[in-house]
């Protein structure tokens, strides 16, 4: 059975006390943990600890959940990390009913409200570890590999292996947990970093913007705001990698 990582951070050390115990009686074989406060769960999770279900109070001192919530994301999209590798699920404990709505701007997973029961919990976790389950059932694992002298990639997602040519990847995107390997007539979630793609996949592709790794086969015309592939797909480049870009453009077709 998965070891899983489950986390409570909450001011109110009755609270965190109680969820950590329910937590530990449950029937996924996890650790637990425990944090008093924003800062010290990133502080954790800055030093690559996995998280998979954190259960994460909204009103606490300097650095509410919210805040905390929004803080974690800005950090692993500047680490360029996996979404799925790296952020948990996040289910908001709060015992002021208003600020759902907030909640659910931080992209959280779930939430419940103070007091919480047993049931309420156990409910939201069982929901979770399925979320969990069902978004490692698509875990890809890709190889590339030479067949016949020409460059090809095996994308295993659940029960669907795919075995295509590299040179029929029109672009790589990154969106949220996942990152989506476009062809002209599919399209595949897998759970790896772009810089990963980036690295494997060579000088025939080139990374426009954080969100896509384009593949200059396909690409039909540009501008200095977007690039245009021949699938019909229209997608931004940042104004720092346009000039680059356009090097790496002009050298490729020559």
């Amino acid at each position: 059975m998965k070891k899983y990582c489950f986390a409570i951070c909450d001011d109110e050390y009755e609270v965190r006390n109680l969820i950590q115990s329910w937590l530990s009686g449950s029937l996924y074989n996890a650790d637990v943990r425990e944090y008093s406060s924003g800062e010290e769960l990133l502080r954790d999770m800055d030093q690559e600890t996995q998280i998979d279900v954190l259960f994460l109070d909204i009103a606490m001192g300097n650095a509410d959940g919210i805040e905390t919530a929004k803080e974690l994301a800005h950090r692993i999209e500047r680490s360029g990390k996996s979404m799925r590798a790296s952020r948990p699920l996040i289910i908001f404990v709060t015992g002021i009913p208003d600020r759902m709505g907030d909640a659910f701007g931080v992209s959280a997973y779930g939430y419940l409200i103070k007091p919480v029961s047993k049931e309420m919990l156990e409910s939201e976790l069982h929901r979770a570890v399925t979320e969990l389950n069902r978004l490692d059932a698509q875990m890809v694992c890709e190889t590339v590999y030479e067949e016949k002298g020409v460059e090809c990639i095996t994308i295993q997602t659940g029960r669907i292996t795919a075995n295509t040519e590299i040179r029929d990847i029109l672009y790589i995107e990154s969106n949220g947990r996942k990152t989506v390997v476009h062809l002209k007539d599919n399209s595949y979630e897998v759970y790896k970093k772009m810089e990963e793609f980036e690295k494997e996949l060579g000088k025939t592709f080139f990374r426009i913007h954080r969100g896509f790794l384009v593949n200059m086969l396909h690409v039909k015309s540009y501008s200095r705001t977007e690039v245009h592939m021949d699938n019909g797909d229209s997608l931004f480049i940042s104004k720092y990698k346009y000039p680059d870009f356009t090097r790496a453009y002009m050298d490729f077709i020559s």
